[in-house]
Parts: structure tokens; sequence; C-alpha cells
């Protein structure tokens, strides 16, 4: 029993006649026949009952059909494995990253990336940016994006683009109601900032205010923000849109905000699922900062 054989029965059977799967598949009536005539042969069993040119399901090629649509699906998989595999293609991706991003845009890379690498097995942990090294020391993930400031990236993190910084608070705010915000100015409200795990401890990158709400997602933050909670530093990516609508509202100011850079760090040789999506995260970065 081969697959052709099998993918024969099938056409046949869909389409009502070997003729009509000939027309349809267009492969040869004959060749459509045979193939169907060696199937029953190798089963021993008579899979369509013949009536001139009408076909008919006998009972035991009804109860066949099921599993000759798996056995396909069954054989298509297999072949797609070995030739993923001779391609380079990794069986599982292991993603580390955090949310400087919009999550639109990471929405749509993941299910291009399961389209177009459909065997693959992609799993995804969202974190600060701080605690991406160790997971990929530990071989926790296979590589992990994240924004960095100049100082804090780690020495084997690469770069990929730098990232403009905002500072922003809702319109109701009363910090934006100032023609130029200080330093005074914002150490007199709270600043809604990333925290993360340090050594068994949680720390805040808070500025210019002691009085901050630490929060693990960029996002979050974000949301915090146009809640009134607070002002925020914010990746530009992330805030493009909530400033488009008047959400947030970009604070003026005179303020020395650190660089920061959209990096990646990577465990061993990347596969080619993995520079597919480094390479899409790269091109985003080209369109937006």
């Amino acid at each position: 029993m081969r697959a052709e054989q099998v993918q024969a029965f099938i056409d046949v059977t869909e389409h009502g006649s070997f003729a009509a799967a000939a027309r349809h598949t267009g492969i040869k009536r004959g060749t459509l026949s045979a193939a169907v005539n060696a199937l029953e042969d190798s089963l021993g069993v008579a899979l369509f009952e013949r009536s001139g040119n009408s076909l008919q399901l006998t009972a035991v090629g009804e109860s066949v059909l099921p599993d000759c649509y798996r056995l396909l699906t069954s054989a298509s998989r297999i072949k797609k494995h070995c030739q993923q595999h001779m391609q380079g293609v990794e069986n599982q991706l292991c993603i580390a990253r955090d949310d400087a991003l919009p999550e639109a845009f990471w929405r749509q890379v993941m299910h291009d990336l399961k389209q177009r690498y459909p065997l693959t097995a992609i799993s995804v942990y969202l974190l600060p940016p701080q605690e991406h090294p160790q997971f990929v020391l530990r071989q926790t993930v296979d590589i992990a994006f994240g924004l960095y400031t100049a100082e804090g990236a780690d020495v084997n993190a690469s770069n990929l683009a730098p990232v403009s910084m905002c500072l922003v608070a809702a319109p109701e705010h009363p910090l934006s109601r100032l023609p130029n915000v200080t330093r005074d100015d914002l150490a007199q409200y709270t600043q809604v900032c990333l925290t993360y795990d340090q050594g068994d401890k949680l720390v805040s990158e808070a500025l210019f205010s002691t009085n901050y709400l630490g929060l693990t997602m960029f996002e979050v933050i974000r949301d915090a923000a146009i809640n009134v909670t607070g002002w925020a530093i914010l990746p530009f990516p992330l805030v493009k849109e909530a400033l488009a609508t008047h959400q947030l509202c970009a604070l003026n100011h005179d303020l020395t905000l650190d660089s920061h850079y959209y990096r990646y760090v990577e465990g061993e040789s990347l596969g080619v699922v993995a520079t597919a999506l480094l390479t899409k995260v790269s091109r985003f970065l080209g369109t937006t900062r």
C-alpha cells in the first residue's frame, strides 16, 4: 500500500468517478484506475462497487475512508519533518521577549512563523529584559528580545536598533497642562515604571521620583498612564497609537533620557526559524523607532 494509491482512492471517492477525478487532478484516468486496483489487491478487498461508469463505495471502502485521510496526513507530516530537518528548521523554538513592541506586531509574527513552519513548536515567555540573559544562559530559551539602556545591556546582547523613549501622561494629568516639565515637576507625581527581579529582590527603574508604581510589563505601564495613575517613560513604538488617538500626551521637557536599544540575546547558533524571526523584528524596527 502506497500513499499515491491511497490518494487516488480518495480522489475518485470525492469526485464520484475515475473520469471526474482525472479532470480535477490532471492525472490520467488509466493511472488512477491502476492505482486503485493496486490498492485493492494489496488490501485484498474491493473498495468500490462498479456498474458501468457508476461507482459506489463498498461497506469496507466506507469504513476505511477516514483512516485513509489520516494516513495521508501522517505521510505528509513525515515528509515535511524530514524536509525541515534537511533544511535546518528547528523542531522547537523557545523565545523570551518583553512587550516594548506592540502586541499586534507579535501576534502577526507568530502567525506568520506558524504558517511558514507549521511543524515547529514555538514557546514564548514574556518577562522584563533584565531577566533575559539568565534564561538564555540556562538554555531555558533559545533567543530573547528586549529593550535595554546602553549601560544595562548584557555583554552578549546584540543591537537591532535604537528606540526613542517618550515621556508621557494622560491628557487629564496635571503634568500635561504644563508648557515644559522639569525634574521638580515630575518628582511631585507618581512615576509608573518597570520592575524586575534581581538577585531575589525587586528593582524598579524609577527616575526623577521616589514616588513610583513598579510594574513588570511596558504595556501595563502604558495602560496605567492612560488611566491617569501616573506619568511614564515608554518606548515610542508602544505608545505611538495612544499618542495618535490622544489617549496619551508627549510631555515637553529638556531632560536627558537614557539611550535605549532593542537588542537580542541568543544561545547557540540560530536555526532557520529563529533567523526568520530575527529578520522580521529587524524590519519592523526599521519602520518605527
